[in-house]
C-alpha cells in the first residue's frame, strides 16, 4: 500500500482545518450517555444484535453518520455497520474499526452521565469526558464521526477506499470482523483497530481460546460428603492437573502461553449442599501457528481420566494472535503522522491481551491497534482526556489522507 504523503500535505491541512473540535467533544459526551455495557455475570457473551447494541448502532450512530454526510452505509450480518467513502478501484483501501460494547468499568458510579470535568482526582489534571466505555469505544467513534465530517466538509475526494466499521463483537470471537471484511467491495491493504492504547502502537498480541470443562459428580448434604461426589473437589483436581501443562518455547515478541481458569460455577447452589455439577472456562493463550482445536486437546490430555467424575472438555470461542511487520507502509505512515501531530516518536508494543486485530491479520489485512486512553482500568472510573481525543482525530485524518491520497 504505497504512501502518498509527498503530494498531500496541503490536503490534510485543509481537512484538519475543518475538524470541528466542539462537535467532537459534544458528540462524545452524547454517546457516553447511551448504555452499551456487557452486564456482569457468568454468561459474559453478548450477541451482536442484542437490543441494546441495535439501538446504539441503528438509532444513535446511523442517523449521526447521515447527518455528517456519510450516506454510503453497508449493513453487515447481525447489526454491524460499515461506512464506505472514497474512490473504488485505485488499488488503495484502508479499514478502520472499533467495538461498540463496553466490557469493563462496571464499578463506575453514574456510569452514563457523559459529564465533562477535570480528571485531576485520577492523576490527569485536564478536562475529560466521563462515562463507561468512553476509553475503549465511544471516544474512537466520536473521533471518526468528527474525522468523516471534516473530510466531507473539506470537499476533498479520497483517491482510495476508506471503510470505517462499527464492530459489535462481544462474543470473544472474530465472527463480526470476518463478516465485515467479507462484505467489503475491496480488500484493505491495512487496518487500524481503534483501541485505548494510550496513543501507543500495538503491533501484535497473543491469541486466546476458551476451553470449556463440565464436571458431573453426585449431590450430597454437607453433613454427609461421603454419600456424594462433590463438584468442588472435582474442580480442585482439574486445577491441580492443569498446573502440569507446560510448553518448552515462547515467542520473542508475544511471550508465553498459559492455561488459566477464569470462570467457575456450581449447580445446585443450595443451603449446606455439596454441588454435583460444575462449569469451568479456561483461558488458553495462543501464539502464532497455535491451533485452537489442538489447544483444547492438550487440556483434555493433561486432565486424563477423571473417574469417578464424568468430565467433558470442549473448545469454545477463540481469537487469533496478531503480528504486523514494523516496516509495513501503513505502520510507517501511522508512525510519521503521530510524530507530526503529537510532537514525539510513537511507542510500539506487543500486548498480552487478545483483541480483534488477529482476525483481519488472518484474512490478509495487517491490522494494528491505536487510540486515546484514560480511566482506571479495569473496573473503576472510565474517562478520556479531551486533548487525547483531539490528537487521535488529527493523527487518523493525516493517516487516511497519506495512505489513500486525494483526487486532483
Amino acid at each position: 500500500m504505497p504512501s502518498t504523503n509527498h503530494i498531500d500535505h496541503d490536503a490534510y491541512t485543509i481537512v484538519e482545518n475543518h475538524l470541528d473540535q466542539r462537535y467532537l467533544v459534544e458528540t462524545l459526551s452524547d454517546l457516553a450517555r447511551v448504555p452499551t455495557e456487557v452486564p456482569p455475570g457468568f454468561d459474559t457473551f453478548v450477541e451482536p444484535d442484542d437490543p441494546k447494541l441495535v439501538h446504539y448502532v441503528q438509532d444513535v450512530m446511523r442517523p449521526e453518520l447521515v447527518r455528517v454526510g456519510m450516506y454510503d452505509l453497508l449493513d453487515v450480518w447481525r447489526n454491524n455497520l460499515v461506512v464506505q467513502t472514497g474512490k473504488r478501484g485505485t488499488g488503495r483501501a484502508l479499514l478502520l474499526m472499533n467495538y461498540t460494547s463496553a466490557q469493563h468499568h462496571h464499578d463506575m458510579e453514574d456510569a452514563f452521565s457523559g459529564k465533562i470535568a477535570s480528571a485531576r482526582d485520577y492523576g490527569v489534571d485536564e478536562p475529560a469526558v466521563f462515562g463507561q466505555g468512553v476509553s475503549s469505544a465511544k471516544a474512537h467513534q466520536a473521533v471518526m464521526l468528527a474525522a468523516l465530517k471534516a473530510i466531507h466538509d473539506s470537499g476533498i475526494t479520497l483517491n482510495g477506499r476508506l471503510y470505517w466499521a462499527l464492530n459489535n463483537e462481544s462474543y470473544s470471537s472474530h465472527a463480526c470482523s470476518d463478516a465485515i471484511i467479507g462484505a467489503l467491495d475491496e480488500k484493505p491493504q491495512f487496518g487500524i483497530l481503534q483501541r485505548n492504547t494510550a496513543m501507543r502502537l500495538s503491533l501484535g498480541n497473543r491469541g486466546r481460546v476458551d476451553v470449556n470443562i463440565n464436571i458431573h459428580g453426585k449431590v450430597s448434604h454437607s453433613s454427609r460428603p461421603d454419600l456424594g461426589l462433590s463438584a468442588i473437589d472435582g474442580v480442585n483436581e482439574v486445577l491441580n492437573r492443569l498446573k502440569a501443562l507446560t510448553w518448552p518455547d515462547e515467542h520473542p515478541l508475544l511471550g508465553k502461553r498459559h492455561a488459566v481458569a477464569y470462570k467457575i460455577r456450581y449447580d445446585p447452589v443450595l443451603p449446606h449442599t455439596l454441588p454435583s455439577d460444575a462449569e469451568m472456562a479456561i483461558d488458553r493463550r495462543m501464539l502464532p501457528d497455535d491451533d485452537p482445536a489442538q489447544a483444547a486437546e492438550e487440556i483434555r490430555q493433561v486432565l486424563g481420566d477423571m473417574s469417578p467424575y464424568d468430565v467433558s472438555v470442549t473448545q469454545g470461542v477463540y481469537m487469533l494472535p496478531a503480528l504486523v511487520d514494523e516496516n509495513h507502509t501503513g505502520v510507517q505512515t501511522l508512525k510519521a503522522t503521530h510524530e507530526a501531530v503529537v510532537g514525539e516518536r510513537i511507542q510500539t508494543f506487543y500486548g498480552q491481551g487478545t483483541f480483534d486485530a488477529g482476525g483481519p491479520c488472518a484474512l490478509g489485512v495487517p491490522t494494528v491497534m491505536y487510540g486515546a486512553s484514560g480511566g482506571v482500568w479495569p473496573n473503576n472510573v472510565d474517562f478520556v482526556p479531551i486533548s487525547a481525543v483531539e490528537q487521535e482525530a488529527r493523527v487518523l485524518i493525516r493517516t487516511i489522507v497519506d495512505l489513500l491520497g486525494v483526487s486532483s
